[in-house]
């Protein structure tokens, strides 16, 4: 009877402990089967502070993050498809009108003005996806060589000139240096990184304000783009750099893919220098970033 008694007791013991230990796991599979299935608003409810309530925990974070990262993508796909979707529809909807006739010839220069504008809006968007795909791919290679950072600025003004005068923006050169500022970095990227703020400044600054871009030598080339805009709180500042960011509370309204700034940050991340912002709502932004001086400039270009 003791001997009957006491596997009585084992068995019932060794059930209660299987299946307590069996149950959370029946739980998070259960659970990460619909995650793998896209079901990211599944959770896991177990609180003990054993190893399995530590896995339980991971689960859940691995679950919000992915959460996360899913409506980024829908965001994304949402953006790009109205990025692109617009000018197509206007473009499509010109050429119809161009075929049958209904645009007096008069008016056709001014047609063919905004077919222009949105077909350079729609190779910017593509552009900027290709570079965010060789960033995550790290295909994006730095060439530096030593080239005229006044001489690049000022060039970019000139070529995004009829841009200013549409938004109707002064753009403003300021540079208290005697002679021209060489560095040694990778022309191409820079002018990218440099149009990108200019258009930033630009797209969120009113009529009739300006835009100012400041060159400095100190240690190093100092870079600023200060607009006078809405500005940007500080909890949002963090957030600008990241990828497919919007918001209508910060800089990233609903223009663009929020692509810009992080193609920025990736390009000085690669140059090994950082980009500081400075911002107070109402009042205005300003970027900076710095640049290496070249001090041989017998290979500029």
């Amino acid at each position: 009877m003791a001997f009957i008694i006491s596997i009585t007791i084992t068995g019932l013991f060794t059930y209660n402990l299987s299946k307590r230990n069996t149950a959370p796991l029946r739980e998070m599979n259960r659970v990460s089967l619909h995650i793998a299935r896209g079901k990211f608003d599944q959770r896991i409810n177990i609180k003990t502070r054993d190893e399995l309530g530590e896995l339980a925990e991971t689960l859940n974070y691995m679950a919000q993050e992915l959460a996360g990262l899913d409506q980024m993508r829908k965001d994304f796909v949402s953006n790009v498809s109205h990025d692109l979707r617009s000018p197509l529809t206007s473009i499509h909807g010109f050429i119809g009108a161009f075929l049958d006739d209904t645009i007096p010839s008069e008016r056709k220069r001014y047609y063919y003005t905004i077919m222009k504008e949105q077909t350079e809006r729609m190779i910017k968007l593509v552009n900027d996806l290709l570079d965010m795909a060789r960033i995550e791919a790290g295909q994006l290679q730095i060439r530096s060589v030593i080239f005229n950072l006044s001489e690049l600025v000022r060039q970019v003004a000139a070529r995004m000139e009829p841009e200013f005068m549409k938004k109707q923006v002064n753009v403003e050169l300021i540079s208290k240096e005697a002679k021209d500022i060489h560095v040694f970095a990778d022309p191409d990227r820079i002018d990218q990184v440099i149009v990108n703020l200019i258009q930033n400044a630009v797209q969120f600054s009113s009529s009739g304000s300006t835009v100012e871009v400041i060159l400095k030598e100190e240690e190093q080339a100092v870079v600023s783009i200060r607009d006078y805009g809405p500005g940007i709180r500080q909890e949002d500042i963090k957030s600008i750099w990241e990828r497919f960011y919007k918001a209508d509370r910060a800089r990233t309204k609903k223009t663009g893919t929020g692509l810009g700034l992080s193609i920025v940050k990736h390009i000085l991340d690669l140059h090994q220098t950082d980009i500081q912002v400075e911002s107070e709502v109402g009042r205005g932004t300003t970027f900076t970033f710095t640049l290496p001086i070249a001090l041989n400039k017998s290979k500029k270009t």
